[in-house]
Order: structure tokens, then sequence, then C-alpha cells
């Protein structure tokens, strides 16, 4: 269980698990410094939550300035106990059709700031001790998939990064993790069914022994690697997919 009075930051807060992860953490007394790059979705979680939830609308596409709101935020709550990051962008191309452009676009989103957020966040001045990161990847950085070569590349990335990065902050008990989850019922994902046809549609999902996931599937194995009872795992790469990843 999350204790209160903890403090996160969560990217993607707007919609999706990102959402469903800071309603569930600010809900159980925790402060969060969400991120998102539309502000019109969050209106009511920042009315709702006027003293417990700090907002920056910012574009993780872009090159990142945020040295300074993350000093603003310990200031006023102090240091973080962690971060998770659900920000992310699924696209399915050719590598024939890749720039170095697109390319980079994807990795920003993907991976590029999430290790800049991590790098300002797990700072000793930032972070408590015994803090606890996440990063979602996907069933997709281990398995790969024809015309998903730069999206595959960018959740494998993320899973480097956990098993070193746990390495590096044990000396602290700071734990870094991975969920890999496999289709989830947000918004991302129905955008992608809006782009393919009905057979195809049904194909992903038969993929999904269990059938393809809710946000609620994926938010209490979240909290419970942000938790203390998850203190002796880290550098792990947990697998959420409804038995995608075993057929």
């Amino acid at each position: 269980m999350i204790n209160s009075n903890k403090n996160y930051l969560i990217t993607g807060c707007s919609s999706g698990i990102g959402k469903a992860l800071t309603l569930s953490l600010l809900n159980s007394g925790s402060n969060v410094f969400g991120i998102s790059r539309d502000n019109l979705k969050v209106q009511e979680i920042i009315e709702e939550y006027p003293d417990n939830f700090f907002f920056k609308s910012v574009d993780l596409g872009a090159p990142l300035d945020l040295g300074n709101a993350v000093e603003e935020f310990v200031a006023k709550y102090g240091k973080f106990n962690g971060m998770v990051y659900c920000a992310g962008k699924e696209e399915t191309l050719p590598l024939s059709m890749y720039t170095p452009a697109k390319l980079a676009e994807l990795f920003n989103i993907n991976f590029n700031s999430l290790f800049e957020i991590f790098r300002l966040v797990s700072r000793k001045k930032s972070c408590e001790d015994m803090s606890s990161f996440v990063f979602l990847s996907s069933v997709m950085g281990e398995l790969g998939q024809a015309g998903k070569t730069g999206y595959c590349a960018t959740k494998a990335a993320i899973l480097g990064l956990v098993k070193a990065a746990a390495l590096e902050f044990s000396s602290r008990k700071i734990r870094v993790n991975a969920i890999s989850p496999g289709i989830v019922d947000t918004p991302m994902a129905q955008q992608l069914f809006t782009l393919i046809d009905d057979s195809n549609k049904q194909a992903i999902i038969d993929m999904h022994p269990l059938g393809i996931g809710k946000t609620e599937d994926i938010v209490p194995l979240i909290t419970f690697l942000l938790s203390d009872d998850s203190r002796w795992i880290t550098g792990q790469n947990i697998k959420i997919d409804g038995g995608y990843s075993v057929k």
C-alpha cells in the first residue's frame, strides 16, 4: 500500500494509465507532480486536488528544461519518493520510411525525456533514499514486431536503462523497475484501432489470451512497486499482458 504524504512525478497524467495512476495516488494522500502536453484534460484534477496536484504542461517530444520546476516542487512538498513514466507514443511504420528527425522525435517521447526527468528527479537533493522509479516499457521491447522497429527500439532502450540504473542506485536503496504491458484499453490503443480494419483489430485482441487489458489491471502493480512492500525488487521487467508474451 502507498503511504500518504509521499511525493511522485507522473508523466502522461492526462489520460490512460497515467491518469488512472495519478488519481489513485492523489486519493491515497500523495502529492503528485503531473506532466502532460494537454492541460485541458487535467483541469478536473487541478480543481479537485488544488493542494496536492502540481502540474506542468510539457511537450516531451522537444528538449526539456524542467530543472526549475523540479526544484519548485521539492521546495513546496519535499523530496520525491519516486516517479512513473507513463507517457509514450505508439508508431507503426516501415523502417524504410523513417528519417533521422522522425526517429529522434519518437526517441524523445519514449526514452530521451524519460532519461532526462529521471536524471533530474534522482539527484540526492531531489529524491529520498529508498525511492522507487517505474518506467512503462512494452512487451514489444522484448518480442519485436514487423513495422514497429522504431517503437520496439525505444521500449528496449528502457529495459537497458532499468538494469544499469538499478545497480547504480542500489547504494541508496533506490529501486528501478520496468513494467511491460500488452495492449491496454487507453486512448492510444483506441487510436491504433481506428487505423486498422476489424479483422486486424480482432487479431490483436486474440493475441491476448485473457483479452486486452484495462487501466485498473496495470495501476495496482505500479502502486505495489512504488510501495515499501517491493523493497527487495529492482532491475526487473515485469510483463503484465494477459498472456500475450507466452503465445
